[in-house]
């Protein structure tokens, strides 16, 4: 069985370049907002990892994160953070939130898919020596 990355970002494009880069090894889930991603939480096993843009309508990637990482079931989910904003204080605002990683676009690609195969691993090594 694939792991399962949730992919969440406003831009269709940019889900639409993400979802071939982890097809092969991911079932990936796309949602357009935070909301449709809070209902896909309370309603599906936790995934595997979750890749967030920052900057999302309605409510933020932020916020979205601070909600995630209130929920037990999702503590040990890997949470990468993307964002077009480079400058540090977002990257620390991130991480004292919750996030695992921070990734700046323009990115590229096998940078993306190297962070992600990190984190997922990490996130299956804790669960099995927390177990």
């Amino acid at each position: 069985m694939k792991k399962t990355i949730l992919l969440i970002d406003d831009c269709d494009m940019m889900r639409r370049f993400l979802t071939p880069i982890f097809k092969e090894n991911y079932e990936v889930v796309s949602l357009g907002n935070a909301m449709e991603a809070v209902l896909w939480l309370k309603t599906n096993p936790a995934p595997d990892a979750i890749l967030l843009d920052f900057e999302l309508p309605e409510m933020s990637g932020m916020d979205l994160l601070k909600h995630i990482r209130q929920n037990d079931d999702l503590t040990n989910v890997p949470i990468l953070m993307l964002s077009g904003m480079k400058d540090a204080e977002r990257r620390w605002q991130c991480f004292e939130a919750g996030a695992n990683d921070f990734l700046a676009k323009p990115f590229h690609p096998k940078e993306l898919a190297l962070r992600v195969n990190m984190l997922s691993k990490n996130a299956v090594s804790l669960a099995v020596t927390t177990a």
